[in-house]
């Protein structure tokens, strides 16, 4: 049997609460997982969402989990859009304001490198539940950014199993 795997999701209630196992990662003006309907989180033009404090959860059976990368492989952007994305092993409340990072690579190629949860490892060793470091994604507009829903993007974790 091999490993099982979950998103979980970050985000401050009196500290940092995790949770495993979301549906979406949808980006919005409030830090909450699970944001659904979007249109109820209003990103407004020239402004950011709440960072996305995204970690991946391994648990069952295995011995290493490494290669972890993590890029954006469909959906286009509207004017102004962009994702921006950091790798880090602290949780901070996340802020709606830019706190930097790279915009999200686009192929595997251009993909980020994920850490174990202590920031440094490349590889998990199992068996049992463990998290990846933090992928932190924030997505931001400009003042040209058309008001509306954005598109629908896929976003890739790919790792190799042993």
């Amino acid at each position: 049997m091999g490993a099982t795997v979950v998103f979980s999701e970050s985000n401050d209630v009196a500290g940092e609460s995790i949770t495993d196992d979301i549906a979406n990662l949808n980006f919005g003006n409030a830090d909450d997982h699970e944001l659904s309907p979007v249109s109820s989180y209003p990103i407004t033009a020239n402004e950011n969402s709440y960072e996305k404090y995204l970690r991946v959860k391994f648990g069952g059976t295995y011995t290493t989990i490494s290669n972890m990368k993590y890029w954006k492989s469909a959906g286009g952007y509207k004017t102004g859009e962009t994702i921006k994305i950091r790798v880090t092993d602290t949780w901070v409340v996340p802020v709606a304001t830019d706190t930097g990072g790279a915009l999200i690579g686009v192929d595997e190629g251009g993909s980020t490198v994920i850490h174990a949860a202590d920031g440094i490892a490349l590889t998990i060793t199992g068996p049992g539940d463990n998290y990846t470091g933090y992928i932190v994604q924030q997505l931001q507009t400009t003042a040209a950014t058309p008001a509306g829903a954005v598109n629908q993007k896929t976003l890739i974790f790919m790792w190799d199993e042993v």
